[in-house]
């Protein structure tokens, strides 16, 4: 089977919240996750997780794993690859970036 790609969109959830994009490849039983996130304070570390949900409803979705903790570069800009198992990724997942390390305030989210 070869590997397909889909690009979905980081949209900010406050207002001056992060964008950016989160590219999904599936390959064999996995799924690279290929996440961008623009628009940080340079040098803030922010936590990415996985969920179960809508981000809509963010807020109160499943959390399913941390994928990273990254700090933003000098442009603002965290970068994170990163593999989930396919039968743990799918539709109704979402991407969300939280205002600092510790996941609080959410100000990012992609719908995958």
């Amino acid at each position: 089977m070869a590997a397909s790609s889909t690009t979905f969109a980081i949209r900010p959830r406050v207002p001056g919240g992060p964008s950016g994009s989160v590219t999904v490849t599936t390959a064999g039983g996995a799924e690279r996750y290929d996440i961008v996130v623009r628009g940080l304070a340079p040098g803030s570390t922010h936590a990415i997780h996985d969920h179960l949900g809508i981000c809509g409803d963010a807020n109160v979705s499943a959390h399913l794993r941390v994928l990273a903790v990254p700090t933003a570069d000098a442009t603002g800009t965290a970068v994170v690859d990163t593999v989930v198992r396919a039968f743990d990724a799918g539709a109704g997942r979402i991407v969300i970036v939280y205002a600092s390390a510790i996941p609080a305030l959410i100000t990012g989210c992609a719908d995958l």
